[in-house]
């Protein structure tokens, strides 16, 4: 069975209250940035009422044939969150949904002083390729704090970091770090872990002495880039949706096809197959009929049912030397870019290379829901694939 559709009457009433106000000749005195707005909540209304009468016609369609959605050949195979950002991820076989995409998944992040600015600013593996070898546990209730693990590579040194919801929103050391282009505020979360990661990561080269642990503060307003997101996924107000620390987007999906065909490429060269967790997705789906056949994906249902969610497949991931960077070891290679230059480079000079793609939740019909492994994907619309408007590079 389809997508149950519990939002479609509030949908029809929305729509109706909108476009009176619409209708209403004071309309015209508004200013230009409420009437964008406004026009901007008519079509995201329009554009879900869409969506959810093609759920409803697919499912007529099930129930007519007698065909269920689980006869659907895709499915998810893994799922992944990634507490802290850069290190390694946590393997889960589900996860509930949040309005930042799966729960807990990079809502930490490392960050150090710019040597050109002296503000803050975040730290990845592209920096420091020894952040591959440290574990991050997800979120557990210690008494009445809610901490999380960081350890080393075999767990024999760790330490635990309080991410209580109540002690980030009372800590008063907080700050603006740079991430990309925007400055999101951020919470220091002490010296402990900060010392703890130091005595991990420290080389000949750096001893990485002014590494921060900071945490995402709960009400921060950072949100994705407008220009990718779909009418159908902004909410009642118009806005688009929030994101954690992420680089961009609250989730990443890959395909194990897609996978399969880099592997295929490298062993023709006589090269080492590499693992999924070079791309860091948060979801890996398998059983498309052909590989990077998630390009062309808008619109896909994870589920069924109820307990179904839409996601909108909005933008390819651009890929950088963290891919090259091995998740067990943190040593860096050449590949996979090297072989994603043969034939997924969008310009001359192969710097602009794609793997895997972002994702976002529908705003009404996804949070508080759990995706599973196993869970059928279907996909609902397809289209040209969109891939970065801006260059940038990776730092």
């Amino acid at each position: 069975m389809g997508l149950s559709l519990p939002t479609e009457v509030n949908l029809q009433r929305a729509t109706i209250l909108v476009t009176a106000a619409s209708a209403i000749p004071l309309f015209l005195l508004i200013s230009p940035r409420l009437r964008t707005r406004i026009h901007k909540i008519l079509k995201s209304f329009k554009e879900k009422k869409k969506l959810y009468a093609l759920l409803s016609q697919q499912s007529k369609s099930d129930e007519s044939t007698n065909i269920n959605s689980s006869s659907s050949k895709i499915q998810v195979s893994s799922l992944f969150v990634h507490p802290i950002k850069s290190l390694r991820p946590v393997s889960v076989q589900s996860s509930p949904l949040t309005h930042l995409g799966l729960a807990g998944d990079r809502t930490l992040m490392l960050v150090r002083p710019s040597a050109s600015t002296n503000q803050y600013r975040f730290m990845t593996q592209r920096q420091c390729p020894k952040l591959a070898t440290l574990n991050v546990s997800l979120p557990t209730v210690t008494g009445s704090k809610t901490v999380i693990k960081i350890s080393n590579s075999d767990e024999t040194k760790f330490v635990l970091v309080d991410v209580s919801p109540h002690a980030i929103q009372s800590n008063p050391v907080r700050f603006e770090a740079g991430l990309w282009s925007e400055q999101v505020q951020v919470v220091d979360l002490g010296d402990e872990p900060s010392k703890f990661l130091q005595s991990i990561i420290k080389d000949d080269e750096d001893d990485y002495a002014d590494v921060r642990v900071v945490a995402q503060l709960p009400n921060d307003g950072r949100r994705v880039d407008e220009r990718y997101c779909p009418d159908s996924a902004v909410d009642n107000l118009g806005r688009v949706p929030k994101v954690s620390l992420t680089d961009g987007f609250p989730i990443l999906i890959a395909s194990e096809e897609s996978l399969e065909e880099l592997n295929r490429r490298l062993r023709e060269k006589g090269k080492d197959e590499i693992p999924m967790s070079r791309f860091r997705p948060n979801i890996v789906v398998k059983g498309l009929d052909k590989a990077f056949g998630e390009d062309e994906w808008k619109a896909i249902q994870i589920g069924e049912g109820s307990g179904a969610t839409i996601l909108h497949v909005v933008k390819g991931c651009p890929r950088c030397k963290q891919s090259c960077t091995d998740q067990v070891t943190g040593e860096r290679f050449e590949e996979p870019l090297e072989t994603l230059r043969d034939f997924r480079a969008l310009d001359e000079k192969g710097e602009e290379v794609y793997f895997a793609q972002n994702a976002l939740l529908q705003p009404m019909g996804g949070v508080g829901k759990e995706i599973r492994v196993g869970d059928v994907v279907r996909v609902l619309t397809k289209g040209d694939p969109v891939w970065d408007i801006d260059t940038v590079a990776a730092e």
